[in-house]
């Protein structure tokens, strides 16, 4: 089985380079739309060395049910409510006659659901859905958000190290769509290391040091305004984290706590698009 997931994974990232390199020009007139700021997590995110946006996103939990096994062996689903609340802030960083039209905030409101299914000890699997509201502060622009999904995570090993394949399949949507740039999928492979720092404890507990890589491949083309004629454009991203957390347990901090507390780093393969995100929670539970 594993053997055959890390197979998958390789062609899956052969397949999107090449359909990556084999893809026409974009049309200029079908760029982003603000709503999908609400897609992303809280991080720094530039385009082509021009267009940059800043994104906050606070996002409470309230876990109503871990995933168990119970008396009978029976497998009971987790299920998580999701509170997401969104802040953009988009800037054109060299354009000052584009300051007023193009620096802008936006809001959004976007809660949902996540459910946690262990098929066996080893596979997981997280279906999500969320659904909302945004704003666009300096029009009072409003859109109906919506995204969702379905992501795996299948542990290679258990022990000391622990190796996790990850996979998923998104997709986003809002309404009013914009140049009929309403909806956006995407792929995602990749690979994940939990690894204990024997030296480093927080509350009497061993830290892991976790690691992950991923792959996203867009079914198709996101394009950015890079200045006021020119368009960036990119088809996919990577994405490489680290943080430091506990092993299957929060990481409390005062009155918060967290899954993990580190950095990722996010890059298209063209380098056009360049991000870094605060890393709260590994790629399967985000």
């Amino acid at each position: 089985m594993g053997r055959t997931l890390v197979l998958l994974l390789l062609a899956l990232f052969a397949d999107a380079l090449q359909a990556q390199a084999t893809e026409p020009p974009p049309n200029p007139e079908e760029q982003v739309h603000w709503a999908v700021g609400a897609f992303f997590g809280t991080g720094w995110y530039k385009v082509d060395d021009n267009r940059s946006v800043f994104v906050l996103r606070i996002q409470p939990r309230q876990l109503l049910r871990e995933p168990a096994v119970d008396e009978q062996g029976q497998r009971r689903w987790g299920i998580e409510i999701i509170y997401p609340f969104s802040l953009g802030l988009n800037k054109l960083d060299d354009i000052p006659d584009f300051i007023e039209f193009d620096n802008y905030a936006t809001l959004s409101f976007t809660p949902g659901v996540q459910i946690e299914v262990d098929v066996n000890p080893r596979w997981s699997l997280r279906p999500f859905v969320n659904a909302g509201l945004g704003w666009e502060l300096e029009s009072n622009e409003r859109a109906l958000i919506g995204y969702g999904g379905l992501k795996s995570r299948y542990r290679l090993s258990e022990g000391r190290l622990r190796w996790s394949l990850l996979n998923g399949i998104y997709y986003a949507g809002y309404r009013p769509e914009f140049e009929d740039r309403g909806q956006y999928g995407a792929l995602m492979a990749g690979v994940e290391l939990n690894q204990p720092l024997d030296r480093l404890e927080h509350q009497g507990e061993t830290l892991d040091l976790n690691w992950h890589l991923t792959y996203n491949w867009y079914f198709d083309r996101l394009n950015f305004h890079s200045d006021a004629e020119t368009f960036a454009s990119f088809r996919d991203q990577w994405e490489l984290g680290v943080a430091i957390g506990k092993r299957d347990r929060p990481l409390n901090l005062g009155f918060v706590s967290f899954e993990q507390i580190g950095l990722a780093y996010r890059w298209s393969s063209d380098g056009r698009f360049n991000a870094i995100t605060v890393n709260f929670r590994s790629p399967f539970t985000d």
